[in-house]
C-alpha cells in the first residue's frame, strides 16, 4: 500500500459572528448558520486575509454529538487575488470542541487528539497566479479559537 504524503499549504483562521442563526431541526438535523466576519491565511506560497460575508451552513446531529460543516469563504491574497474556498467536513464530538473553546482554544497535541475536526477545502480563482490551487487536493485539520476556528491546510502530494 502506498503511503499518503502531504505538505503544508497554509494556516487559516476565520472569525465568526458571535450570534449564530439557529434554523431548528429539519430533515437532516439542526441547521446552524455561522457568519464569517474575517480572518487570515498564511503559508509559504500564499498569504492574505479572509473577507467578511462567508459562512458555514452546518448541520448538527445532537444524538451523535456531530457537526457537519458546509462552509464558503473568500480569501484575498496580499497581492490582490481573490480566491473562493469551499469546504465540507466533520467535527466530533461537538461537546469537546465547545469545551476546547471555553478553555481558550485548541493548542496542544492532546487537544487535537481529543476530537476529530477535518475538512476538504476546494479552491477556485480566475487569477492566473493562483490557478494551481484548483489543480490540487487538500485536507485540513481544524481547531477552535476564541471567536472562531483555525485550520492547518495540507496539499496531498
Amino acid at each position: 500500500m502506498v503511503e499518503l504524503r502531504t505538505r503544508p499549504l497554509c494556516l487559516y483562521t476565520a472569525s465568526l459572528e458571535p450570534a449564530q442563526q439557529d434554523i431548528g431541526i429539519a430533515h437532516v438535523g439542526r441547521r446552524m448558520i455561522a457568519i464569517v466576519t474575517g480572518g487570515a491565511f498564511e503559508g509559504e506560497r500564499l498569504k492574505g486575509k479572509v473577507l467578511s460575508g462567508g459562512g458555514d451552513w452546518a448541520t448538527i446531529d445532537e444524538a451523535r454529538d456531530v457537526l457537519r460543516l458546509d462552509a464558503r469563504v473568500t480569501w484575498q491574497t496580499d497581492d490582490g487575488a481573490k480566491i473562493y474556498v469551499s469546504y465540507c467536513g466533520v467535527l466530533r464530538p461537538r461537546s469537546e470542541a465547545r469545551h476546547q473553546r471555553a478553555k481558550g482554544g485548541t493548542s496542544t497535541e492532546e487537544d487535537y487528539r481529543n476530537f476529530y475536526f477535518r475538512t476538504v477545502p476546494i479552491f477556485e480563482t480566475g487569477d492566473p497566479r493562483y490557478l494551481w490551487l484548483s489543480e490540487i487536493v487538500t485536507v485540513a485539520m481544524g481547531g477552535v479559537i476564541p471567536g472562531g476556528v483555525k485550520y492547518e491546510i495540507f496539499e496531498v502530494c
